[in-house]
């Protein structure tokens, strides 16, 4: 999936705003940070004025691009982490926010961040955890069957059960891990829901006629009402998994 990256720092900004936090859990001192999924470049910039070192890295072209173009003083590079080249080196710590959600191995992930990261070096990352907007995709998802079309989860939510045995077989510490409930509130009024839908579903919503898209987003915005729908804007059902590890 390719980012619209002026939707994203406009629309969709609570996703890089909520990841803020995590900053409060970089070293003090500066360090070498490699930020996995950098984005547009907001957090990336933040870490930099925290006075780290920071590398961002993401798949979009279109991300980087505008992290170049907002904050041509960073340095950004398109890589994989699945994959990445000999450009990325050794790090102090490792930074993610809203991306580990995205990447179907989650073995291989660790096992990369493990050797990019310096001995005691700490991994902090936030993403999707089981659960996470849960009404959404169930009533995506029955719109879809009701065409006849299997759905394909594009995440990974996980749980803290699950994500403890994966670190602990990379050789992580963990110092903290946590899901907890962040309702989550969208832009755009009642046309809100329609443009998350949008984003985060553009591959699935475009195998949809214009008139099997817009039946699906009136179903699903007249079932979610009762549960989603706050006076004057839709509350997404997010929850999250919050990581901080040492390798050891």
């Amino acid at each position: 999936m390719e980012w619209d990256a002026k939707k994203y720092n406009t629309t969709h900004d609570f996703i890089f705003k909520y990841g803020a936090g995590l900053l409060e859990l970089l070293p003090k001192e500066p360090k070498k940070v490699l930020d996995i999924g950098c984005g547009t470049g907001e957090l990336t910039n933040q870490i930099a004025e925290l006075g780290h070192e920071v590398t961002g890295i993401d798949q979009s072209i279109n991300m980087i691009n505008q992290a170049k173009e907002s904050y041509p003083q960073l340095n950004v590079l398109q890589e994989d982490i699945l994959n990445p080249s000999k450009r990325i080196g050794l790090y102090d710590s490792v930074f993610s926010n809203a991306v580990f959600h995205w990447i179907p191995d989650q073995e291989l992930l660790l096992k990369n961040i493990a050797e990019h990261l310096k001995v005691n070096g700490q991994l902090l990352c936030e993403f999707g955890a089981v659960g996470n907007v849960q009404a959404i995709r169930e009533a995506f998802g029955h719109e879809l069957n009701m065409l006849g079309i299997v759905v394909e989860e594009p995440f990974c939510f996980t749980s803290v059960k699950d994500y403890r045995v994966l670190l602990l077989k990379h050789h992580f510490e963990i110092v903290e891990i946590l899901e907890y409930d962040r309702p989550t509130p969208l832009k755009g009024g009642r046309s809100g829901l329609r443009e998350w839908m949008e984003q985060f579903y553009a591959g699935e919503l475009n195998e949809l006629s214009k008139e099997e898209k817009e039946t699906a987003f009136r179903n699903m915005e007249r079932d979610l009402a009762p549960k989603l729908w706050k006076e004057d804007h839709w509350e997404a059902d997010y929850r999250r998994l919050r990581i901080h590890a040492l390798k050891k």
